[in-house]
């Protein structure tokens, strides 16, 4: 029988065990809700309006993650198969190993370039909806039919007919060449092409067969896209419409970037430019001198240049949009280009990192841009944009908030 005195103690004693219990039982759930609904709706990024939480970022790092493993998988399969024995293996496992290291070391950069494409893949979709680009259902299909037959050895009947165009067209065009027949492009469900060409009364020449990538049909399509959805669910936690969702983005990002190629001018102010290149100052002064005396510019770039050859051509280095001669030599010789009058040579030697340098402007106007002018002032406009456009982004990214690669522990 408990005394009074007894029984209060014991009522404080159950008193302290329950509050102790509620407090635990308080600090768990604080920690579920922060690991099950604060951390995975904590914003890495907001692009404008958009947010891009934790776990949707975690859930594509886990995707990218899937793939750099079924890369590994497919080199160190190659690599298990070659002989080593074999010299001639030498510089094929030489590649490969090099190739795993690139893996490797893309893996470590990986945790920052998922959040990095998923911001140029959101701003891409936003500016996308603004000029009335979009990508269709077949589109986004289409693209995962290419991977998976690509992964699988296989060809698509779209790259199949590409294929067989370019065949024809490339036979087409030897034909100015050899007066022999067109050759016959024969596309089947199983083989990619078949050229048959005719041969000349001469030529007595059994062809080796050529081999082929069959064509992934329909049937065989949807049973790898199956196989693989329920792979990436089991092994990266990744859903179907996950998957579907990076392929739109990445759609959206190509044609946003042929977007800006297609609004690109394709002509600009340029200057037609051409030069004497000396060793020294003193070698660039008495060619100077000898223009000063009237000698002609292009004669002296032949005798005098050390560019040999553009002193075969009398010193002629072409046309230059602006930026490019700074790139080249310095951005006083590009400022002397744009500022002389067409027919006058500057008056005084330019050093730059190729020696020194005297510049004629033969032409200066509207040109037409040369295939690679047009191909970098297409890339600037894209890049130019992108920066511009993540300048309203809101980045919150941690390397904490990547979740340890195993990989990457593993090679510790």
């Amino acid at each position: 029988m408990l005394s009074g005195r007894q029984r209060q103690q014991q009522k404080r004693v159950y008193i302290g065990l329950a509050a102790l219990a509620g407090l635990v039982f308080l600090i768990v759930l604080v920690a579920l809700y922060d690991m099950l609904i604060a951390q995975p709706a904590r914003s890495v990024a907001i692009v404008n309006d958009v947010t891009i939480r934790q776990d949707q970022y975690q859930t594509r790092l886990r995707y990218e993650r899937f793939l750099l493993d079924s890369l590994e998988r497919q080199i160190d399969a190659q690599l298990a198969a070659l002989d080593r024995t074999n010299p001639e293996s030498d510089f094929i496992t030489q590649y490969l190993e090099q190739v795993r290291a690139q893996l490797t070391q893309q893996r470590t950069i990986l945790p920052r370039q998922v959040i990095d494409d998923m911001i140029e893949e959101e701003l891409a979709r936003q500016k996308a909806k603004e000029v009335g680009i979009s990508v269709s259902e077949e589109e986004i299909r289409e693209a995962i039919r290419a991977r998976l037959a690509q992964q699988l050895g296989y060809l698509t009947p779209t790259e199949a007919t590409a294929i067989a165009q370019t065949a024809v067209a490339e036979t087409a065009t030897a034909q100015w060449f050899t007066p022999t027949p067109i050759p016959t492009a024969t596309l089947t469900n199983t083989a990619a092409i078949t050229a048959t060409p005719t041969l000349t009364s001469t030529e007595q020449v059994t062809p080796e067969p050529t081999p082929t990538r069959p064509i992934i049909t329909e049937e065989e399509f949807s049973r790898e896209y199956a196989r693989y959805v329920q792979i990436l669910t089991e092994q990266a936690r990744v859903s179907e419409t996950d998957l579907r969702q990076y392929t739109e983005g990445q759609l959206l990002v190509n044609a946003l970037r042929k977007w800006f190629a297609d609004q690109t001018p394709k002509e600009a102010e340029q200057v037609h430019v051409s030069h004497i290149q000396a060793a020294s100052e003193e070698q660039a002064k008495l060619a100077l001198a000898r223009l000063n005396q009237g000698e002609d510019f292009a004669l002296v770039a032949q005798q005098v240049s050390s560019n040999t050859v553009t002193a075969e051509k009398g010193g002629d280095l072409g046309w230059f949009m602006k930026g490019e001669l700074a790139l080249r030599y310095n951005p006083e010789i590009e400022n002397v280009a744009f500022s002389l009058e067409p027919g006058r040579y500057y008056t005084q030697p330019i050093t730059s990192t190729m020696g020194w340098q005297i510049i004629k402007v033969n032409e200066r106007g509207i040109h037409p841009l040369s295939e690679n002018q047009l191909y970098a002032k297409q890339v600037e406009a894209y890049s130019t944009w992108l920066q511009e456009a993540k300048k309203n982004v809101q980045d919150f990214w941690q390397s904490s908030m990547a979740p340890p690669d195993p990989k990457l522990q593993q090679t510790r």
